[in-house]
């Protein structure tokens, strides 16, 4: 399999990291200093389009969802529309032309899947807002709200739960840039939450001391990164 490198875009600032498929399971090699082979967008409230749909929507109803919400003659010629869904969350976000994309849902869903157990869940917070998915046995569901995870931290318990109705899961785990401005977190006595580690990646990638090097510091601003990579990964092994 073709090595390959992975773009985490989150405004300004891009991480980039290079893959290549190892004997048993992807391998991060190191910070990639090559034309990206996809991009996954971090999740912009500002920017992005979210909300529910009555049902899960299937690709090809995902694509009318962007005919219907992004016209083409809003689009700039250098930019496109990049649809991702998980459970009935539609999250559409501004991509460019050139370099396929990864939605941030995809990426986060198979490090949950990966990592979570049957009632986990997984908190991406960045730019102001929260991605949340929730593992339920074999589903997934996904929230998203434009409050930042200080403001969500701030609420009572029910207004918490009114956002982010499967919040209860036995286990939150956190990521995200906007974590670099929290030292603890309290979702209340009966919900262990923790920060993403390496070791929760290992599930789907593992690393040498190059790329090590760079994750193991701060790993909750990777987790798209990676995130992303296994998307590719599985897509290319089937193929």
């Amino acid at each position: 399999m073709t090595p390959f490198t992975i773009e985490s875009r989150h405004g300004p600032e891009t991480i980039s990291l290079a893959f290549e498929a190892g004997p048993e399971r992807l391998v991060a090699v190191a910070e990639g200093n090559s034309t990206a082979s996809a991009a996954v967008y971090g999740f912009n409230p500002r920017r992005d389009i979210f909300y529910r749909s009555p049902e899960p929507l299937h690709p090809q109803e995902l694509a009318e969802e962007i005919k219907i919400h992004v016209p083409a003659s809003f689009h700039p010629l250098s930019r496109r529309t990049l649809a991702g869904t998980a459970g009935t969350l539609v999250l559409l976000q501004q991509a460019d032309v050139v370099t396929p994309a990864i939605s941030p849902l995809a990426a986060l869903g198979e490090i949950l899947r990966a990592t979570g157990d049957v009632n986990s869940a997984i908190l991406h917070a960045e730019q102001g807002g929260v991605l949340f998915l929730h593992r339920a046995g074999s589903e997934v569901f996904a929230f998203a709200s434009a409050r930042s995870l200080k403001e969500i931290l701030e609420l009572p318990v029910d207004e918490r739960e009114a956002i982010f109705p499967a919040i209860h899961a036995n286990e939150i785990i956190l990521s995200g840039h906007d974590l670099d401005h929290f030292e603890r977190f309290d979702f209340g006595p009966t919900v262990e939450a923790r920060t993403i580690s390496m070791n929760d990646f290992l599930a789907v990638c593992e690393f040498n001391s190059a790329a090590a090097e760079h994750v193991e510091l701060l790993p909750h601003r990777y987790t798209l990164a990676i995130g992303a990579a296994a998307v590719v990964h599985a897509v290319r092994s089937a193929v």
